[in-house]
């Protein structure tokens, strides 16, 4: 028994050469499919298949065979678009390929691409639930069904940080195969490197996840743990900032009045009481003292004890922002961090309290 014929990337492309080349004179070929890509994209810029051609123009291998052949490209507009059908550069494609047998095996539109029309609608509902940074590349609203900016590859890159989204279902359909997969378009199966982090609500493993800022990603094993050891060191710093924030305050506070003074001026006896009804019960008050500033020393503790304050405030809340990545590794880091930060420093601020205890007799512990 004869084994059935297997259509290569190769054969196949040797065998739409051949069929271009046999094809009657008013069928589409490359040249004037390239005509129309052309016109095609100078008209509307952003319609996904224009995405594709411009990968081609720039790698030629930067989609499977066939499907950078400029055929393949035309029918990714004038095909899977279909608000686009009545472009008059389609004209040429539609009376050749598209009810073609031949041409639609040879030079197919690429698999699950996603209209135009599809991608305003996914790239406005994600971009109203979620604002990300790919969303000001395109301006859209409820009823837009196309624009002029480069849609398929914001919606790319909006998918690849939120791939769980539900709008994210076509480009799941069209990374699942060629030509999707293995385009720049989408992730590398089991690739780490250059990946965009996803955003997970939730207690997840991982390396790959924003920390703190845009170029801080990890995105290999040694990276992660150099961060895991950041953060774990960040809370033991925090924690030796609060230290000296309470040793500082416990300097600084005012010594424990044990009785006040008696305020000047004649003190009346019981007897002058007694036996002169003039002599008014209480001294007369004394003039209300003005007034002073704070001493030099006085505002260098202040300004000392605010710049503390604003470091402190600094680091917890950049602590907390890390564990909300929701990253475990990071979380036990900082937390683990914090524990050991306090194990340190709980020493020294008891010595702290000693010391000050035997210098001022009058000094009173509270709490």
């Amino acid at each position: 028994m004869r084994r059935p014929l297997s259509l290569t990337p190769a054969l196949t492309l040797a065998l739409a050469s051949v069929w271009i080349a046999t094809a009657p004179a008013c069928a589409l070929d490359a040249g004037n499919a390239t005509a129309s890509l052309t016109e095609l994209c100078t008209s509307m810029p952003g319609m996904p298949g224009c995405t594709l051609k411009n990968l081609c123009t720039a790698n030629t291998s930067a989609l499977a065979p066939p499907y950078c052949h400029p055929i393949s490209l035309v029918g990714a507009i004038c095909l899977v678009d279909t608000a686009m059908t009545q472009m008059s550069a389609c004209n040429a494609y539609t009376q050749s390929c598209t009810t073609n047998a031949t041409c639609q095996a040879l030079t197919p539109p690429p698999k699950y691409l996603p209209p135009s029309s599809t991608l305003a609608r996914d790239i406005y509902s994600i971009c109203t639930q979620m604002s990300m940074p790919g969303c000001s590349a395109c301006r859209l609203t409820l009823t837009s069904s196309y624009a002029d900016c480069d849609m398929l590859t914001t919606y790319s890159q909006l998918c690849k940080a939120m791939p769980a989204m539900a709008q994210c279902q076509d480009y799941k359909a069209f990374c699942g195969t060629a030509p999707g997969s293995g385009s720049d378009l989408c992730p590398a199966s089991g690739a780490a490197s250059g990946a965009v982090p996803e955003m997970k609500m939730y207690f997840h493993t991982g390396i790959v996840d924003y920390v703190l800022f845009q170029g801080w990603v990890p995105q290999t094993n040694l990276q992660y743990a150099f961060t895991v050891i950041a953060c774990f060191l960040l809370a033991i710093v925090y924690e030796g900032l609060q230290a000296w924030h309470a040793i500082l305050d416990m300097r600084l506070a005012p010594k424990a009045r044990v009785n006040p003074k008696p305020l000047p001026g004649p003190q009346p006896s019981s007897s002058s009481a007694s036996t002169d009804s003039t002599t008014p019960l209480t001294a007369p008050r004394p003039p209300p003292a003005s007034r002073k500033l704070p001493s030099l020393d006085g505002w260098k503790a202040v300004l000392l004890r605010g710049t503390l304050r604003m470091m402190s405030a600094t680091l917890v809340y950049a602590l907390m922002l890390i564990v909300m990545t929701y990253n475990v590794g990071l979380f036990l880091a900082t937390v683990v961090g914090l524990g050991v930060g306090s194990m340190l420093t709980s020493p020294v601020i008891n010595y702290a309290e000693r010391s000050l205890v035997g210098a001022n007799s009058d000094w009173e512990l509270c709490c």
